[in-house]
């Protein structure tokens, strides 16, 4: 949120509300040089400690965009929303240790050596001593890197963003999780060359061995078709992404990364070595995330503040050699990405603070202007939620019948697409039939009826929580059933509770019951006992099947609701 609090992406930049945050960093980081500076992130100002870590006073002016004060409007967002993305960046520039949590900064500071292990300082260099010394130029650095950064543009900021914050990461595990410590360096730049290389793979990007098969395949086949085929392959892998990444590092190397920069290392890396060792980074990456292969202990005991080793034969970068590297390649890429003054963008919900939940059903429900030609389904998964929560609290829950939104969707039907009036129609019959009152019933066309009980989820939906048999064959049903389960978490599908998904499961067994299949009966139960086996009750029906007894799914999965046919509304819920 950093780069919000500088108004940049404000819709109205006129007239600004700003508040005055302050904030306590705990660091290694001692500014003997300046008692404070500022950048566009905030100011750093030195605090009397006498002890490590040192603590940081941290202010910055946070502006929201002009609004009246009103329900729904932030006075401040707090200091909570900047002061972990301010730590993280001021780490990353400045390669110390920075934190606002005191007991963090504790435990990388002073913890103890293991026992035949070196200390991090000793695989890396400046970020683990026991106090860093800040020099003009590492203020005019942060300083620069801070502005850079909020001129980004809003997509790219975010991206690098998670970079910084994953190289902290990084950091933080140089003390308990080496192999983890490594891999993250290696993501904190393959997820900038995955969004933003720009590359647009070509069919010779994916190595020979690979492409062969294909080749061979459609050497009889026309030049369009195979194209389009060797098109499609493309659209569904990621062609030669090692070699994308060594491309994208080596785009972005600093022109001074030999010269200027490597004075201030000890041992610095020369060109051939650096792409020599390249050749190998992404291998190392892959094995650990692929097959949690670890560094080997020769890698680990020779590791130093030297920037390559020899390992198994192969140039491999060292820690030391690695967070430079990435560091490096991170500030670059900033200093070369294209950077904007103004920005309208829709910010809020990047604030830490803030959490998207679905509002309960029962808040819009029964308002008619929230129902149109596109929601039946919205409404009819809203509704299921309801009425399983009445049947499981029986008889303490208590529910209204929509009549208004009913009366709209009737006038509007015409304008549904089927599958749409599918599902207004199952709500509205389930709202007759669990809520219904002899002033709200109404009375369904044949046609409508014969819609309802046709084959589709969302008639096997209705028909389970009623307790009706669909009467379909076993296998279309199981066919529906299996459709549910594979779109019932994608935006064309429909998601109801667990209990209501037994009701179906159950159902199916009563389906297969009544075709005299007892086997599929039998396997129907002991699938459902495993799907849901917060249901106990449901553990010992295979044992306990009758082909002769109608599995009755409703008075299983709603014990308390006994009546059949009174209404939730008119018995008092």
């Amino acid at each position: 949120m950093l780069q919000a609090a500088t108004g940049k992406l404000f819709t109205n930049r006129e007239n600004p509300r700003t508040t005055l945050l302050k904030g306590v960093v705990y660091t290694n980081l001692d500014l003997a040089v300046v008692d404070q500076f500022t950048t566009k992130v905030g100011t750093l100002i030195s605090m009397d400690t006498s002890h490590t870590p040192t603590a940081l006073a941290y202010e910055m002016t946070e502006s929201m965009e002009a609004a009246e004060p009103e329900p729904g409007v932030l006075a401040s967002r707090t200091m909570g929303a900047y002061i972990d993305d301010f730590a993280d960046v001021a780490s990353f520039s400045v390669r110390v240790i920075c934190s606002p949590d005191v007991h963090i900064a504790e435990r990388l500071l002073n913890q103890r050596r293991r026992p035949g292990q070196p200390h991090p300082s000793e695989r890396l260099a400046r970020f683990y001593d026991a106090s860093v010394r800040a020099d003009l130029a590492d203020i005019a650095a942060f300083n620069e890197f801070t502005e850079q950064l909020i001129g980004l543009q809003r997509v790219t900021y975010m991206a690098v963003i998670q970079s910084i914050r994953t190289y902290v990461a990084a950091v933080h595990r140089m003390s308990d999780d080496l192999n983890l410590a490594y891999t993250l360096l290696v993501m904190c730049i393959e997820s900038l060359v995955q969004k933003f290389d720009g590359h647009e793979p070509q069919w010779s990007d994916i190595p020979e061995e690979k492409r062969r098969g294909v080749d061979k395949a459609l050497e009889d086949v026309d030049h369009d078709p195979a194209r389009a085929v060797r098109d499609a392959v493309l659209d569904v892998i990621h062609p030669r992404l090692s070699y994308r990444f060594g491309q994208f590092i080596l785009a972005h190397l600093p022109a001074d990364y030999f010269t200027v920069q490597a004075d201030a290392q000890k041992h610095p890396i020369g060109r051939r070595d650096l792409e020599a060792a390249l050749q190998n980074l992404y291998g190392v990456r892959s094995g650990y995330v692929h097959t949690l292969k670890p560094l080997t202990k020769e890698f680990l005991h020779f590791a130093s503040h030297r920037e390559t080793c020899e390992d198994d034969d192969k140039l491999t970068f060292t820690f030391q050699g690695l967070f430079r590297l990435t560091r490096a390649v991170i500030i670059e890429y900033v200093r070369k990405a294209e950077k904007v003054d103004h920005e309208p963008y829709h910010y809020e919900w990047d604030n830490p603070h803030l959490l998207r939940m679905k509002l309960d059903p029962s808040l819009w429900i029964y308002n008619p202007e929230a129902f149109n030609s596109q929601t039946p389904r919205h409404h009819l998964e809203g509704l299921v939620l309801l009425l399983d929560q009445c049947l499981v609290d029986f008889p303490n829950r208590k529910l209204h019948h929509p009549t208004r939104v009913i009366d709209k969707g009737f006038s509007i039907q015409s304008q549904m697409a089927e599958a749409m009036r599918v599902s207004f129609l199952g709500f509205a019959y389930l709202s007759d039939f669990f809520l219904g009152t002899v002033q709200t019933h109404r009375v369904f066309s044949q046609t409508e009826v014969d819609l309802l009980n046709r084959p589709d989820v969302d008639s096997l939906i209705a028909q389970a929580l009623m307790g009706s048999d669909t009467g379909w064959a076993p296998s279309e049903h199981k066919k529906q059933l299996d459709q549910y389960y594979k779109k019932r978490h994608t935006k064309t599908g429909i998601k109801v509770s667990q209990n209501v998904e037994a009701c179906m499961g159950l159902a199916l067994a009563e389906r297969y019951r009544l075709a005299g299949d007892s086997p599929g009966a039998l396997a129907a139960l002991s699938a459902a006992a495993k799907d849901f086996p917060h249901l106990k009750q449901l553990r010992h029906m295979g044992e306990e099947f009758d082909q002769e007894r109608p599995i009755d799914w409703r008075s299983i999965i709603y014990p308390r609701w006994a009546a059949p046919r009174a209404t939730l509304e008119c018995n008092g819920l």
